[in-house]
């Protein structure tokens, strides 16, 4: 009997092993904002036509920031944020490493042994 293996791409593995990208980036933060307004919003009381009469704005529209749909403004979520009794909080820290970035000094060792040209048996040391 004959066992054939076969590699499959895993295209999860696939997203979850390269860095993401900017388009992924911005997804993210816009998911992450709403998040943290809905929980907000929880927290509070406040439901969607609330925060809606509280903006000014048909619930529609809420309907669509909430649903990642509307494009977020700094100036949307500041007035979403006064809305709940809270503000909004914008700041910057150091990216996380990518663990798919190969480590330099495996980099290094991979070339040194790509370059080197002498044969494994001449490396070896004569029998005594």
């Amino acid at each position: 009997m004959k066992i054939i293996y076969e590699k499959v791409s895993n295209p999860l593995a696939d997203a979850f092993a390269e860095p993401f990208s900017l388009e992924s980036e911005i997804e993210f933060c816009k998911l992450e904002a709403v998040e943290e307004l809905l929980q907000f919003m929880k927290r509070e009381g406040i439901n969607r036509s609330e925060l809606a009469d509280r903006m000014g704005v048909p619930p529609s529209r809420i309907t669509r920031l909430l649903n990642g749909s509307e494009n977020l403004t700094i100036a949307t979520l500041v007035r979403a944020g006064r809305a709940v009794g809270g503000e909004l909080k914008i700041r910057f820290q150091p990216a996380a490493k990518s663990k798919a970035a190969k480590p330099k000094a495996a980099a290094a060792s991979t070339s040194k042994v790509a370059e080197d040209p002498t044969p494994y048996r001449a490396k070896r040391k004569p029998k005594a």
